[in-house]
């Protein structure tokens, strides 16, 4: 006769309780500012006090209350209206030229990768990495026939020295083709590098519901690196409108062709350097800033650039 034993059930042992919240918030807080505060100190030190410093000095001439007579004195001087111009023009032929042709590479390259695509990032990134007046040296030969490899082309274009590649609206030309040629590379390594980071089914979801490439590069990619591609504008637009390097270099090789307030920055390096008149220097500075924050701010609100959840973008 079989005889049943009862197995007594395993004893219940005591989970240990999540953590709680108020736990992980410090963490939290402390590894916020410690990406944060090294940013938050740098621009309180080399942005905040330098724009604060330079609105006190518009506002203040020899240690009285100007009035704003240097703000006024900036707004009616007839150079600022000119080199206004300059640089709109500038920023109207060069932003849509460089922004099309970043965007299109760096499609290109995410829609066909390869072995060659490591090669076309370096062949692209190249150019930028010399600075602007390194860039601007260089194109110095390649706009003169008597040392350009171009020499040809530039003849066939009545172009005989570099004053003549340089006068007239053929500046604004040669600086397009130098910015997008500086710049370019950089911007399609960084959107190239967004590219990759995005998810992977959702590109496959595309193609299974029968989505053609542009149709998948329009309605899936591009809303979905519209972030990458708003900073870009941002950074791009502040960057051109403040072009000083490039038309003060190029001038030195075509003289009297290229004034030396040819674009609002260098007006504020002469109000500084040439006048003396610091006032009038901090009042430009500061009125430039005031145009890149505004230019960012539509930017960013256009976009929805901080959008955390997709009904925000909409």
């Amino acid at each position: 006769m079989k005889t049943l034993t009862t197995s007594r059930p395993p004893a219940l042992t005591n989970a240990a309780p999540p953590p709680s919240r108020r736990g992980r918030r410090p963490a939290r807080a402390t590894a916020v500012w410690i990406l944060v505060g090294p940013y938050t100190l740098f621009l309180a030190l080399f942005g905040l006090a330098p724009a604060g410093y330079a609105l006190w000095t518009s506002f203040v001439d020899n240690g009285s209350f100007s009035g704003g007579r240097d703000w006024a004195a900036v707004f009616h001087d007839y150079r600022l209206g000119d080199a206004a111009a300059h640089v709109t023009t500038y920023l109207l032929l060069w932003l849509p030229i460089l922004l099309l042709m970043v965007l299109s590479l760096a499609f290109t390259l995410h829609a066909r990768p390869g072995r060659t695509t490591s090669t076309l990032q370096l062949v692209y990134y190249l150019p930028g990495a010399v600075t602007g007046s390194a860039a601007a040296l260089l194109w110095l030969f390649m706009v003169s026939p008597d040392t350009s490899p171009f020499s040809p082309l530039l003849r066939l274009m009545d172009i005989e020295s570099a004053t003549d590649a340089l006068s007239g609206g053929n500046l604004i030309a040669v600086l397009t083709v130098m910015g997008v040629a500086v710049h370019a590379g950089g911007w399609i390594v960084v959107l190239y590098g967004a590219l990759n980071a995005l998810p992977k089914d959702v590109l496959e979801a595309a193609q299974v519901d029968g989505a053609s490439a542009w149709r998948t590069m329009w309605h899936v990619k591009l809303p979905m690196v519209r972030t990458y591609v708003a900073f870009v504008l941002i950074s791009s637009f502040a960057s051109g409108s403040q072009v000083f390097v490039e038309p003060t270099v190029l001038s030195t090789s075509a003289p009297g062709q290229i004034s030396p307030t040819w674009s609002v920055n260098q007006l504020a390096y002469v109000y500084a350097t040439q006048d003396g008149d610091f006032g009038k220097a901090a009042a430009l500075s500061l009125a430039m800033l005031a145009v890149g924050v505004l230019a960012a701010w539509i930017v960013i609100t256009r976009t929805h650039m901080y959008a955390t959840h997709p009904s925000d973008s909409r």
